[in-house]
């Protein structure tokens, strides 16, 4: 029995070895933050089966504004843009301000045409996090002229999951926010 668990353990690790060694990144070339042909948004995280492979989407809101949500919540989009790093919906672009919380020390991300903080974004190459393959990822960069911090999702009303931003050295936990990945999932031509 312990040969069999010995060798079920070698082969565990050398699969996961090999899967690690599948993603290799095409280049250390800075990307284009401007993509002009639609895509979609699908947010990763492993260490998080209910929102891992899951789609953004955009809930309409009073005065044109749209909300962020994890798919089942809000409309299916595929047509967004990347201009000069904001994420871009004509004429909608996303933001980041109002509806702080102060037990996660998180703020809203959400679309709208209004002149809030921008939220800026570079393109990078990662690395899928279930099967390994090379990706195209929204790397945040930072919130208006502040550099840093990171895009979560959590628990909003009901079981609808919303973006929010997290400010460099964000150490408040009194609620969960998951730090997520953003694939870029471009629309077929």
């Amino acid at each position: 029995m312990f040969a069999t668990l010995l060798q079920s353990t070698l082969l565990l690790a050398a699969a996961l070895s090999t899967a690690s060694a599948i993603c290799v990144l095409p280049s250390t070339e800075p990307l284009s933050n401007n993509i002009t042909t639609g895509f979609a948004i699908q947010v990763q995280n492993t260490s998080y089966p209910i929102i891992n492979n899951r789609l953004m989407n955009l809930w309409q809101a009073g005065g044109g504004d749209r909300h962020l949500y994890l798919f089942p919540a809000g409309d299916q989009t595929s047509n967004l843009t990347l201009q000069n790093g904001i994420i871009t919906r004509l004429p909608i672009r996303a933001v980041i301000n109002g509806e702080y919380t102060a037990t996660d020390n998180t703020t809203k991300i959400f679309m709208t045409e209004r002149g809030d903080p921008r939220a800026f974004f570079d393109v990078i190459y990662g690395c899928n996090q279930t099967d390994g393959s090379v990706q195209k990822e929204l790397s945040f960069s930072g919130r208006g002229t502040l550099p840093g911090g990171h895009i979560c999702v959590r628990l909003a009303s009901g079981d609808r999951y919303e973006f929010r931003y997290s400010p460099p050295g964000n150490t408040a936990t009194a609620r969960l926010c998951m730090k997520v990945t953003l694939a870029i999932m471009e629309s077929e031509p």
